[in-house]
């Protein structure tokens, strides 16, 4: 029986990992804070109450544990906690969720902090593979395409930063929780990182037309300048009931987000979504 620990279960990605769980020949626990709702976490799964901060709490819960599962940010600062927790303990295998955001060329705060977590965990001694996901979407529990769905269910208009050109390669959740669950049983991606994506890069007119479409809504796209939406993104903040952009997100539509997953194609069989698809499981929910 292989004994696995997740931490960051009960967010958004944690809740699909637990969904697309083996059935069979896994015994999994889920590493908790006290202060989060472990509601989404089923009966079946064993919660281990912890912080990420203190490296004694989760070495004693990573004793006996055969493969460790952090979709835990490694944005925190957390890192050197998990990676001593795991050395300690001679965990034989580790999987780490990072981010394509490290590729940013902004200042982002979290990036430098998420790079040296990287550096530390290849540099560990671990069997550890490290996966970058991109913009992650599907169902109301994300951040990105949900509210944009939303927005173009009644909107006429659609907004753009300059205009869209920009390349985006969003990637569905369960893409994702699949990935985790391939390079658990892929011994060839210890020691690798992967980037993973969509099937295809696309700019983010076209999403927007692909939504549109399959709401079945004619929208009309308006090209904004970058300074515009700088400008009106820090006017909406200051207004109730308008989404709160910051800064940093009207940076990043700005940026060419596309990514090569061949890599990931190739050693472990990963094959994603494409936003079409993606798009279609998406909107079932809003017959739910």
């Amino acid at each position: 029986m292989t004994r696995v620990l997740i931490t960051g279960a009960t967010g958004f990605l944690g809740e699909h990992v637990l969904k697309m769980r083996p059935q069979a020949g896994f015994q999994t626990a889920a590493f908790v804070r006290t202060t989060s709702d472990p509601g989404r976490i089923p009966d079946d799964v064993v919660k281990v109450f912890g912080d990420l901060s203190d490296a004694r709490a989760l070495q004693e819960a990573l004793q006996g544990v055969d493969v460790l599962i952090n979709l835990a940010s490694l944005g925190f600062g957390h890192a050197p906690a998990i990676v001593q927790a795991c050395q300690e303990a001679r965990v034989p295998r580790a999987v780490f969720i990072s981010t394509t955001a490290i590729f940013t060329r902004l200042p982002a705060p979290s990036r430098a902090a998420r790079l040296e977590a990287e550096r530390l965990i290849a540099a560990s001694g671990l069997a550890c593979t490290i996966l970058r996901p991109t913009m992650i979407y599907g169902t109301p529990r994300d951040r990105n395409i949900w509210r944009l769905i939303r927005f173009l269910r009644f909107s006429p208009l659609a907004p753009l930063v300059g205009g869209g050109r920009r390349l985006q390669q969003p990637i569905h959740v369960e893409d994702v929780a699949k990935a985790v669950w391939q390079v658990v049983g892929c011994p060839a991606s210890a020691g690798k990182a992967y980037d993973l994506a969509g099937a295809q890069a696309v700019p983010m007119s076209d999403m927007v037309r692909t939504i549109a479409r399959q709401l079945g809504r004619s929208v009309h796209l308006l090209p904004v300048p970058l300074p515009l939406a700088l400008a009106g993104a820090a006017v909406a903040r200051r207004l109730p009931f308008f989404p709160r952009i910051s800064r940093e997100q009207i940076l990043r539509l700005d940026e060419d987000k596309a990514f090569d997953i061949s890599p990931a194609r190739k050693d472990f069989g990963f094959a994603p979504l494409d936003f079409e698809e993606g798009i279609r499981k998406e909107l079932r929910w809003l017959g739910r």
